[in-house]
Parts: structure tokens; sequence; C-alpha cells
């Protein structure tokens, strides 16, 4: 009996730790727009997804946040390079795309 109570805890607790990053505090820094997810809007500036930036996944840098909708939450990251500062690096799932700063 203690072992099936200790396996219990055990299991509750690498649960617990696996899910912990949900209740730390992920910043939430925006939403997602669009029929297809084409618009990610970050303090009232909009960024369009640019499917002729140049830019990959090899160009992110540090993480910003997330920004979600009702059906999905992408990861933001920053374009390396201060003149790349117009770029945002979006990741959901197993997929990617690179945004752009709308003018």
């Amino acid at each position: 009996m203690k072992k099936i109570i200790a396996i219990t805890l055990l299991i509750l607790v690498l649960f617990a730790l696996l899910n912990i990053r949900q209740f730390i505090g992920i910043p939430v820094i925006g939403k997602i727009t669009g029929a297809e997810n084409e618009h990610i809007i970050i303090d009232g500036t909009t960024y369009e997804r640019d499917y002729n930036s140049g830019f990959s996944s090899d160009n992110k840098d540090k993480y910003l946040g997330v920004v979600r909708n009702t059906k999905i939450k992408m990861r933001v990251y920053s374009i390396d390079g201060k003149e790349n500062a117009d770029y945002i690096y979006a990741l959901w799932d197993w997929e990617g795309a690179i945004y752009k700063r709308a003018e």
C-alpha cells in the first residue's frame, strides 16, 4: 500500500513540475487575429505575416512572451540584430513564421 501511495505522489509531483510554467506567469504579450492567423498585435503594434523576409527560425533571438487567440498559442521571439527590430518570429507547435511590423 505504501508503494502505491509513493508512486501516486511521485506521479502527481512530476505532473505538477511539468505544468508549473502555466502557473508562474508565462507573459501573454498580445493577441493573434485574422482567419489564417496572419496578424499579431503586441502593445498596439500590428505585425503581419511576411513570406519574403529572408529570415528563418535560425534568426530568432530573445523570447518575448506568448500571443494567443481562442484556438492557438504562439511563442514570440525577437529577430537578432537592431536593424531587424521590425520583425518577430512566432512559433506554434512545430511550425513558425516571420511577422513584420505593419506600416
